[in-house]
């Protein structure tokens, strides 16, 4: 193979990257840049006819994961593709990855399914429990997805009534009480649990639990990251969910949040979380630790929610800051 054919190619790990994410816009988009090279996002999305929403969304998934600006991982090495954020020393872009491989499923068949569950009664009272939850009769693709995630995942039955209840939840908050969930929705959820080691009833509730806690403080996360009148974008969400895994909450993220926007001079996500990666690197994860270690923030004048629903001027924040650093502590 010659060195023109070779650059045509994308590398296993790339290829790897952008199946397990499943989303097309990214993987799209990935292919035209290794492609092109072409560095204008407009012409980039009159070529893909992708809306500029859509098309930055996906610029923003391809950084957080480690795809943009193209490097000597990538098919064409010294390109740089669009205007990727490049942070200061001391707030290295992200590195880590929210999104974990999926786990690819064995091929069970209706007839693996017979079997187990007629040699296995907690089998078998997970699938009376899911048909009770979805409402209907499981298809055959229904039954497979349901061994899989209890034989493969190996997640015990009464954790996966605990998964199934969870998933229900989610589906009445999001989309009302008539949308019930699908094996599909289970299966995905099941993953989620399996990376984390979800694997006995008290993780289980546990897990619950915080999700519940960190969904309370959404309304606290939007405010700080400036989102009005609308949700999360599944970037966003996956953003937010990495953040709180760093142990973050709502202030210390409208902090990096503010940083990122006065160095770029835009709203920058991926700016954001090289900062706050940067801070939990050093083990700097609270307002005050933040404060002491890395300097006042900007004077802004603007405010940081608090977990009383609250502003806390950012200017008052640099002055407390100044005293301490006077103080001595």
């Amino acid at each position: 193979m010659n060195r023109q054919d070779s650059e045509k190619l994308i590398t296993l790990a790339a290829a790897d990257l952008l199946i397990s994410h499943r989303d097309g816009d990214m993987t799209l988009l990935y292919l035209y840049l290794c492609r092109t090279g072409c560095t204008d996002r407009e012409k980039a999305g009159v070529d893909l006819f992708m809306p500029r929403q859509r098309l930055n969304e996906a610029f923003e998934r391809l950084e957080m994961c480690g795809l943009l600006p193209l490097s000597a991982e990538a098919p064409r090495s010294g390109i740089s593709v669009g205007p990727a954020p490049r942070c200061a020393a001391a707030d290295p872009p992200a590195k880590e990855n929210p999104i974990a491989p999926a786990q690819e499923l064995p091929e069970y068949t209706a007839q693996d399914v017979r079997i187990r569950s007629e040699q296995d009664s907690a089998f078998s009272a997970v699938l009376k429990e899911a048909r009770l939850i979805m409402g209907r009769a499981l298809s055959t693709p229904d039954l497979i997805k349901m061994l899989g995630i209890y034989d493969h995942l190996d997640l015990p039955a009464d954790v996966m009534m605990e998964l199934m209840h969870f998933v229900a939840d989610s589906y009445r908050e999001k989309y009302g009480e008539s949308r019930r969930p699908t094996a599909r929705a289970f299966e995905r959820e099941a993953q989620v649990w399996a990376e984390k080691k979800i694997t006995d009833f008290d993780a289980a509730e546990n897990h619950i639990r915080r999700v519940r806690e960190r969904k309370g403080m959404e309304a606290q996360i939007k405010e700080a990251l400036d989102i009005r009148d609308r949700g999360f974008t599944d970037t966003e969400s996956l953003y937010v969910a990495q953040w709180q895994d760093w142990g973050f909450g709502p202030e210390e993220i409208h902090l990096a949040y503010d940083r990122a926007v006065t160095k770029t001079g835009k709203r920058s996500l991926a700016y954001t979380n090289g900062i706050l990666q940067n801070w939990h690197e050093r083990k700097l994860h609270t307002l005050q630790e933040i404060l002491e270690k890395d300097g006042p923030p900007p004077r802004t004048g603007r405010a940081v929610p608090s977990s009383g629903g609250k502003g806390i001027d950012v200017q008052k924040i640099g002055e407390i800051a100044e005293i301490m650093k006077g103080a001595g502590t």
